[in-house]
């Protein structure tokens, strides 16, 4: 959080001088707005390269050869063509490397690839993929530790309504590209989201303004790109 910081405060200091020396004719032949965009992609695509998240990282730099496509040899291809290669290349570059999420896994805890069928699941690690089709998990263990889901161009909705947490905290694990997670969470649990989005949005929804005292503590990591995340409390 520091460094990010660090970072957006050190670009809007340099967005206020090119301001006030541009207002006066200085740097001229820069485009100031293009160059902000330029930082901001560049951004996008360091923060993803950790966790291999392709599509935040081969997206913004389509858009960073778009902006300056004159200057390289891709001037004779089309913006269409580009962009659409960059979300091809994400998707094929997925499948073929998973993202690698910034929380230590041992090899039985890892996504499994396909489609997961809806029902439901009395393990105390959960494990649940959907690409390109919609998937519903109902989670009713009686220890529940961990959480990994992961959806790919489709809908994913995990109910944890009826999970119990003996411990004193638990973690779910959330990779969403160019798709819908919806997480069903007891409002007595006390919820942190630590989770990184690209392009994306991340919604808590009911969420109490103040958690219950005891309550078990479970944070929300991993990265939506492209798509939202929506965590109803009930």
């Amino acid at each position: 959080m520091k460094n990010k910081n660090f970072f957006w405060g050190i670009v809007f200091i340099l967005a206020a001088v090119f301001t006030l020396f541009g207002s006066l004719g200085y740097f001229s032949h820069v485009n100031t707005t293009k160059l902000l965009l330029t930082f901001l992609f560049l951004y996008i695509i360091v923060k993803n390269i950790p966790t291999r998240n392709f599509y935040g990282i081969l997206i913004p730099a389509a858009f960073i050869l778009i902006m300056y496509d004159h200057y390289l040899f891709f001037a004779g291809f089309s913006r269409f063509s580009i962009l659409a290669a960059a979300i091809l290349g994400s998707i094929g570059l997925s499948f073929l490397f998973p993202s690698q999420p910034r929380i230590a896994f041992d090899g039985q805890n890892e996504f499994q690839g396909g489609i997961s069928s809806s029902g439901s699941c009395s393990e105390s690690v959960v494990t649940c993929s959907v690409s390109f089709a919609a998937s519903t998990k109902y989670v009713e263990t009686e220890d529940f530790q961990r959480a990994y889901l992961k959806c790919l161009f489709g809908t994913l909705k995990v109910y944890f309504d009826r999970a119990k947490i003996n411990g004193s905290s638990a973690e779910i694990f959330v990779t969403n590209s160019f798709g819908d997670t919806s997480l069903f969470l007891p409002k007595e649990w006390n919820v942190s989201v630590t989770a990184t989005n690209t392009f994306a949005d991340i919604e808590e929804i009911h969420k109490m303004p103040v958690a219950m005292q005891d309550a078990p503590v479970v944070t929300i990591r991993g990265n939506i790109s492209f798509g939202d995340c929506k965590i109803f409390y009930i």
